[in-house]
C-alpha cells in the first residue's frame, strides 16, 4: 500500500497537539525517534536550542513545556508546505514532512517536522523545528512602514512620510548596526519590517565596499539562491555564482530599494557607555568626521564573523625588500607578472589568489600550506546547496526547511556518508595529491559546509574550481606541512629549512576573530562579559550569535547569507520582546545547559 503523507502527518500531529496542549512531556518525547532532534527558536525559552535524543528533549521540556501554553495547533496545508514524502538520508527509507502553526505564550508559532518509521512501524519525528514567528500585535509588515494602504494616496505624501521616518531613525534609533555588508543589511531590512527604528553604520565610503575592495577575481562559491538577500530576489538572468563587483553593486542597490538608513564614512567612537538604569547606550558616531551623539537601546555587531585581516608576526619581516600584503588587499595578478610570488595559507582565498597569479604571468607561484585543508569540488558542494535551496521553491520556504535540519545532525549525516564524498571528489583529490597538497574532508569527515561554522580563519575549507589543474601540473607549487620560520631580504625560510625567494608575499591567513577585533572598540570590560562568538556549541548552534551576548543591549550577528537572512527574524523578535517587557534586558541567556 502506498504511503499517504497527509494521513501520516495528520495522525502524528493529532498526538502532538494533545501532548503539547496538555503539557505532557512523556507523550511528546515519545513522538520522537530515539535519535530524533528538537530545534527550538524562542518557543519554550527565550533562547535558540538544539536537543538530540529523547532523553535531552524530555529534560529540556520537563520545566518548560507546560509554561509554553501551546494551543491552536493546525496543519499547514499551503501549497509549498503541505504534507509530502521525502527520501531520508542514510538509506532510512521514505519519510513524511509536515508543517504546522500554533499559538504559544511567547507568540504565534510555526513548526516543521520530518517523520520516519520506527522499528514498530509507527512514524515518529526525526527532526522538529519549533519557532516563534511573530509577537501578537507586532507582526512583521508586508509593506514599507511609512506607506498607507489607502488606495490613491498621493506620492508626495508618501515621500513626506518617508523623509519624516528617516529623520526619526537618524535622531533616535532604537538599534545601531555596525557594518553594511550582507549581514547588517539583511538584519536592517528585517528590523524595518518589524518597526524597529534602525541605523546602519558603515566605515567605508559606499555600501558594498567591504566586498568591492577585496581581490578582483573573488566569486561566491555558493549558488545564487543561497546568497539571495532577504525580500529581494535576483533578476532571472543573474549568474549562478556571483562575482565580487556584481555583489557589491547589488548590496548598494539593495540598501536603496529597501529604504535602509545607512550612514557611510561613519564609525562608532571607541568605548560607548551602557546606562544600566535606562537601558540605553551613550554613543558618539563620527559621521564624515563630525561627532553625532545617539542613545540606542541596542548595538548589533555585524562587522564580519572574522574581523580585521590577520598577518602573523613573523621574525625578520621588516628585512624583506619585496611587497607584503593580506589577501583581502590583493589587487590582482597582473601587477605581479614576471615576479616570484608566495601565498601563505591554503583556503579559498589562497587558491583564488594563486590561480590569478599563475594565469596572469607570475614567474613562479608557491602556496605555503601550514596545516591540512578540507577540499571538495565546487560542483559537489553546490550540488548539496542546490538541493537545499532549489530555484523553484520560494526562498522563505527553503530557509524554513533548511533551518529544520540542525547543524549538529547535518554534520552527523555527512560524517556517516563520507565514503560517497571521497568517491565523488576522487578526481580532484588525485590532482591535489600529485601537487603535494595535504587534504582531508575535515577532522571527522564532515565536509565543507559544517566546517564553515566550526572553523575560524587560517586554512579554511575549500570548494575548489580550476586551481587543481594548476597544482597538478606544477604551475602552482605547494609546500605543505610547514610555516614560515623567518624572512630574509629576498624571501622566506620555512620551518624545515627550505629557503624560497620572493618578490611578493601574500598572507591568505584569515582574520582576527570578531570578538577580539571589537575589544578595542567596546572596551575589555564589555567584551569580557560576552560569551564566545562563532563556532558551534555542543548542541550544534552558533556560539554567541543572534541571542543574548552576555552584555545587555549588545548582540553579535555572524554566519553566511542564509544564517543572517533566517535568524534576523529571531533577533528582531528578541529585541521586540525586550522592549515590550516580555524578555529580560540583562543580556543573559535563559537557556542555560541542562
Amino acid at each position: 500500500m502506498s504511503l499517504n503523507p497527509h494521513h501520516v502527518a495528520s495522525t502524528w500531529l493529532s498526538a502532538c497537539s494533545s501532548a503539547l496542549q496538555n503539557g505532557d512531556v512523556k507523550s511528546f518525547s515519545n513522538l520522537f525517534l530515539p535519535d530524533g532532534w528538537l530545534r527550538d527558536l524562542l518557543v519554550f525559552t527565550w533562547d535558540i536550542r538544539s536537543l538530540a535524543g529523547r532523553e535531552k528533549i524530555s529534560s529540556y521540556l520537563s520545566r518548560t513545556l507546560a509554561q509554553a501554553h501551546i494551543s491552536a495547533v493546525k496543519l499547514d496545508e499551503t501549497t509549498d508546505l503541505a504534507p509530502r514524502t521525502f527520501p531520508a538520508a542514510l538509506n532510512r527509507g521514505t519519510g513524511v514532512e509536515l508543517a504546522f502553526t500554533f499559538v504559544s505564550k511567547h507568540g504565534h508559532g510555526h513548526a516543521i517536522a520530518r517523520l520516519l518509521a520506527d522499528t514498530d512501524g509507527e512514524y515518529r519525528a526525526f527532526t522538529l523545528l519549533t519557532m516563534v514567528s511573530d509577537l501578537p500585535g507586532h507582526e512583521e509588515l508586508s509593506i514599507l512602514p511609512w506607506r498607507d494602504d489607502v488606495t490613491g494616496i498621493a506620492e508626495r505624501h508618501m515621500q513626506k512620510d518617508y523623509e519624516k521616518w528617516v529623520h526619526s531613525v537618524e535622531t533616535n534609533p532604537q538599534v545601531i548596526i555596525l557594518g553594511a555588508a550582507q549581514t547588517g543589511l539583511q538584519i536592517a531590512a528585517r528590523f524595518k519590517q518589524m518597526n524597529i527604528p534602525t541605523l546602519v553604520i558603515e566605515r567605508h565610503a559606499r555600501v558594498g565596499d567591504t566586498w568591492r575592495k577585496r581581490y578582483p577575481t573573488l566569486t561566491l562559491h555558493t549558488t545564487r539562491k543561497h546568497h539571495t538577500l532577504l525580500y529581494q530576489p535576483f533578476p532571472s538572468n543573474w549568474p549562478e555564482f556571483t562575482p565580487r563587483d556584481k555583489l557589491s553593486d547589488w548590496m548598494e542597490h539593495y540598501a536603496s530599494i529597501q529604504d535602509l538608513v545607512v550612514w557611510t564614512n561613519s564609525e562608532l567612537q571607541s568605548r560607548p557607555i551602557y546606562d544600566e538604569k535606562n537601558h540605553v547606550w551613550d554613543v558618539i558616531v563620527l559621521r564624515n568626521g563630525v561627532p553625532v551623539k545617539l542613545h540606542p537601546a541596542h548595538i548589533v555587531l555585524a562587522t564580519g564573523t572574522l574581523g580585521r585581516p590577520n598577518i602573523p608576526n613573523v621574525p625578520d619581516i621588516e628585512r624583506f625588500r619585496g611587497r607584503i600584503l593580506h589577501s583581502s588587499a590583493f589587487p590582482g595578478g597582473e601587477l605581479f607578472a614576471g615576479q616570484n610570488a608566495i601565498v601563505v595559507g591554503a583556503g579559498n582565498s589562497s587558491i583564488d589568489v594563486c590561480q590569478d597569479l599563475a594565469l596572469r604571468g607570475a614567474k613562479s607561484v608557491t602556496m605555503v600550506q601550514r596545516s591540512r585543508s578540507c577540499v571538495m569540488t565546487r560542483e559537489y558542494v553546490c550540488g548539496q546547496v542546490r538541493g537545499a535551496f532549489p530555484e523553484n521553491v520560494p526562498l522563505e520556504v527553503a530557509d524554513f526547511r533548511f533551518a529544520g535540519m540542525p547543524l549538529g545532525l547535518l554534520k552527523k549525516i555527512l560524517v556517516a556518508d563520507q565514503d560517497s564524498a571521497w568517491e565523488a571528489n576522487k578526481e580532484l583529490h588525485e590532482k591535489l595529491r600529485k601537487g603535494g597538497v595535504n587534504f582531508d574532508l575535515g577532522p571527522e569527515g564532515q565536509g565543507v559546509y559544517p566546517l564553515v561554522f566550526e572553523r575560524l580563519g587560517g586554512e579554511s575549507p575549500i570548494a575548489i574550481e580550476g586551481g587543481a589543474d594548476l597544482i597538478a601540473d606544477g604551475r602552482i607549487k605547494v609546500k605543505a606541512g610547514h610555516g614560515i620560520k623567518h624572512f630574509t631580504r629576498d624571501g622566506i625560510v620555512l620551518t624545515d629549512g627550505t629557503e624560497l625567494s620572493a618578490d611578493v608575499v601574500v598572507f591568505a591567513t584569515g582574520y582576527i576573530h570578531m570578538r577580539e577585533a571589537n575589544a578595542e572598540l567596546l572596551g575589555q570590560n564589555v567584551i569580557e562579559q560576552t560569551e564566545e562568538v562563532y563556532g558551534l556549541d555542543d548542541e550544534g548552534e552558533i556560539k554567541g550569535s543572534y541571542r543574548p551576548s552576555g552584555h545587555p543591549g549588545l548582540w553579535f550577528a555572524t554566519g553566511d547569507f542564509f544564517t543572517s537572512r533566517f535568524l534576523s527574524k529571531a533577533l528582531a523578535i528578541q529585541i521586540k520582546a525586550q522592549e515590550l517587557g516580555l524578555m529580560p534586558k540583562d543580556g543573559k541567556r535563559e537557556g542555560a545547559k541542562n
